[in-house]
């Protein structure tokens, strides 16, 4: 018996909206793009696509050959292995420092924690910093640099590393590109 003045009954489901066959083909297609999409990054993550990779150039010209070891992909904060040596056929000139000159905004791309062997001078202008070492014993001169990305850096940078004569000009250089990824 209903009484008169109280609620009326309200129906209630539990049971969803019928869904469209549209949005259900749509909702299906969405989950296998996801699934194909994590799935291709997880394989280029197993194949060291997305991790940090040195890269090295080399090059030669009369009795030098340069060659840079150099991040070529990284990410912001990883530590990077940054080595130029420099090779001289029959020796250096002991009385001749060794001059190297770097693209100023590639160290930009760095925190630096050191050289080694530190340079004896080092001089910079807008886009070079030059660095003289003392000669070293024997044919090659190996510059270590123990740095890491910046943490605040998105985006990579161009270098270049260059071998000058006594009067400042490149007699060999190489250019080389590094890529950083979020």
């Amino acid at each position: 018996m209903i009484r008169r003045g109280s609620p009326r009954a309200v129906v209630t489901t539990t049971l969803p909206e019928r869904r469209t066959d549209g949005r259900v083909r749509r909702a299906r297609d969405g989950r296998r793009v996801g699934l194909v999409g994590l799935t291709v990054f997880v394989l280029l993550g197993v194949l060291g696509v997305l991790g940090t990779r040195t890269g090295e150039v080399s090059d030669s010209a009369g009795p030098y050959e340069l060659t840079v070891t150099y991040p070529q992909v990284s990410r912001s904060g990883h530590a990077v292995r940054f080595e130029v040596e420099v090779r001289r056929r029959g020796g250096f000139p002991a009385d001749e420092p060794v001059r190297l000159r770097v693209l100023g905004r590639y160290y930009d791309l760095f925190d630096e924690n050191g050289f080694s062997p530190q340079p004896d001078s080092e001089t910079a202008d807008d886009t070079w910093v030059v660095d003289e070492f003392a000669p070293p014993d024997g044919d090659t001169l190996l510059v270590s640099v123990d740095t890491r990305v910046e943490p605040a850096r998105n985006r990579g940078e161009d270098g270049a590393v260059q071998v000058l004569d006594e009067h400042g000009d490149p007699v060999v250089g190489v250019e080389f590109r590094t890529w950083v990824i979020p």
